[in-house]
């Protein structure tokens, strides 16, 4: 190869090179740009939401901490017990029907 036709090769490259960091720099500034606009729109809706919230406070002061809840009965959950594997008896009872129509 020539010399004249590898710098010839290397200025191509070099200015693919320097198109490819052009565009790169563009997009890196638009992306900038957008990520400046989100953080001001994030901290508007931080504020409209805080505002809210300090709203519902003042409007619906604390109410005492919710009851622990209790486990049931034994005899209310035998109860239950009994209802869940009756509906479970009648759903395979349904699907068997289904299956024979």
């Amino acid at each position: 190869m020539q010399p004249a036709t590898q710098i010839d090769g290397l200025e191509i490259k070099l200015r693919q090179l320097a198109a490819k960091v052009d565009r790169q720099r563009a997009q890196h500034e638009a992306v900038v740009t957008e990520n400046e606009t989100l953080k001001r729109e994030l901290d508007r809706q931080l504020g409209i939401v805080n505002a809210l919230q300090d709203k519902l406070n003042r409007a619906h002061p604390a109410a005492t901490p919710a009851q622990p809840a209790t486990a049931p009965a034994p005899a209310d959950q035998a109860a239950h017990r009994e209802t869940i594997e009756f509906c479970l008896q009648e759903i395979d009872r349904c699907l068997d029907w289904l299956h024979r129509n």
